[in-house]
């Protein structure tokens, strides 16, 4: 197991930053229940992070950070006591939740598999997209958390607990056998198994998943120009969200040519038996960008967008306009991963907010939001750096999900707003932009930049209607309060410790 003390952490964007007693990266799961029983013993804190993807404060903490990337295996079906059902399903597959994404789906790819939806990027562990219910698109799709089966997790003894839901919905006659006899208990009960899944790294820290994936599959992608009245429009009343399996919006905060607000749609289907392969494959969309982007170092291009953002911000609208202009293409077909993953534009240096509109609010939030971005750069010269992002994606029943609905058959909107990192006034701007929004019944994203709190657990009361329960189940695992931090804090959620039984925080 790797230690260290005295080691700086900080997030892949460098916005959040943390300098935790110890460092620590285990590598099998021997070595992270020692480390639990370690912390019990010193009475301290303990946190997962995986790729340090997040732009919130969610995996900080002062005393002990556990790195999972190095628990990234597959694990046998063998060692799980499957129902009779579940025991040949290959579309079943259990893996140590410290895997990248990037690692998963060359795995999958490999077993002629793949993950039935993603979102845009690959970086992540698995941990962590199901742990702050990350999503693709789809309104008929779920979000990461939608496709988990099963979830194995160390509490804050060090006791392994095996999660799912209950009844004819669960998948084991009994709890797994890990090797070298780690005793597991299973729980299958639907309110432990809503509130454990999407919980932030709050209960525990999360060892294996066992998750639902499908054949492999390809997509074919179109895009093409638009504006905004006419994507509301084809929205309303030409079932564009119901005729294609993904749908992304991308809408430009500043007015072009006819005074109209330009996008970018994104759709994404099943490319059919008869399209024809080209001669000479493709890395990935539009290859001037794309060769561009992997030639110059993103240390350069960093520097050169501050520069033009903090200095020479009547540029920014023009510099939206290229970033359009790097994604349009013809038809480009692939494997599923391939497709959603929106390649190396995710290795520019940029934070993101993300909030969640009910589907009949998202229009009206636009509408809003457009007007607002207009006021900023009139008030202030305050620009959004980017792109406002649109995608859709269907609801579940998990409680502290972003996509939660009393039912799952319904979809939400997801607003994302990136920035350039050290751009002037962006953490501000999107403050305001979380603040306006929240007269549309807005959620934010847990794993990008929010400020959820400051109203303690009233806000969550406010954003969650099943939040006592999730409160309940966090209540029974957290009794002494060993995965708490300053998110739990500021959100409101942790339970009361005696101070002077945490020498250390």
């Amino acid at each position: 197991m790797k230690t260290g003390t005295r080691v700086k952490w900080k997030n892949y964007v460098g916005n959040q930053l943390a300098d935790p007693l110890q460092l620590l990266a285990p590598g099998t799961l021997t070595e992270l229940i020692e480390i639990i029983l370690e912390a019990k013993k010193k009475t301290l804190k303990i946190k997962a992070v995986g790729a340090g993807h997040s732009t919130s404060d969610i995996m900080l903490s002062d005393d002990f950070m556990v790195d999972i990337r190095n628990l990234n295996n597959i694990l046998p079906s063998s060692q799980f006591d499957l129902k009779p059902g579940f025991k040949d399903d290959t579309n079943l597959i259990f893996v140590e939740a410290g895997i990248h994404l990037f690692q998963l789906n060359k795995i999958l790819d490999d077993m002629g598999k793949a993950l039935i939806n993603m979102g845009a990027y690959t970086g992540q562990t698995l941990a962590g997209v199901i742990s702050t219910s990350t999503h693709g698109s789809g309104i008929s799709l779920g979000a990461f958390p939608s496709y988990v089966r099963a979830i194995i997790m160390a509490d804050e003894n060090g006791e392994l607990i095996q999660i799912e839901r209950a009844g004819e919905n669960s998948i084991s006659k009994g709890p797994a056998t890990i090797v070298g006899g780690l005793q597991v208990r299973l729980v299958q009960d639907d309110n432990h198994f809503k509130a454990i899944v999407v919980s932030m790294g709050c209960m525990g820290l999360i060892y294996a998943v066992g998750l639902e994936v499908t054949n492999h599959y390809k997509l074919k992608e179109t895009r093409q120009f638009s504006t905004w009245s006419k994507v509301k429009h084809q929205i309303d009343f030409e079932n564009l969200l119901q005729d294609n399996r993904h749908v992304e919006v991308l809408v430009s905060p500043y007015k072009f040519t006819a005074n109209e607000h330009k996008c970018l749609v994104t759709c994404r289907n099943d490319p059919g038996e008869n399209e024809k392969k080209s001669l000479i494959p493709r890395g990935h969309r539009k290859w001037f960008f794309e060769v561009l982007l992997f030639v110059i170092p993103s240390t350069v291009i960093d520097f050169v967008m501050r520069l033009i953002i903090n200095h020479f911000p009547k540029m920014i609208p023009g510099l939206v306009q290229g970033m359009f202009a790097s994604l349009t293409d013809r038809n480009y077909v692939d494997k599923s991963f391939k497709v959603l993953d929106l390649g190396r534009a995710n290795n520019l240096s940029a934070y993101a907010m993300e909030l969640t509109f009910p589907s009949d609010q998202f229009t009206k939030a636009v509408d809003a939001i457009l007007e607002l971005s207009n006021n900023s750069v009139q008030e202030g010269k305050q620009y959004l750096t980017g792109p406002v992002s649109l995608r859709f994606i269907k609801t579940n029943s998990f409680f502290l999900s972003m996509q939660y609905s009393e039912s799952e058959n319904q979809y939400v909107c997801m607003i994302e707003f990136p920035t350039v990192r050290k751009a002037f006034g962006g953490y501000e701007l999107l403050s305001r932009i979380e603040s306006a929004m929240r007269i549309f019944n807005s959620r934010p994203h847990w794993g990008q930049v929010n400020h959820v709190g400051g109203e303690g657990k009233e806000a969550l009361y406010k954003l969650y209607p099943k939040f006592d329960e999730w409160l309940k189940v966090y209540r029974h695992y957290s009794k002494a309060g060993r995965f708490q931090n300053n998110f739990t804090r500021r959100c409101g959620i942790e339970v009361e410790v005696n101070p002077m039984q945490i020498p250390f925080t």
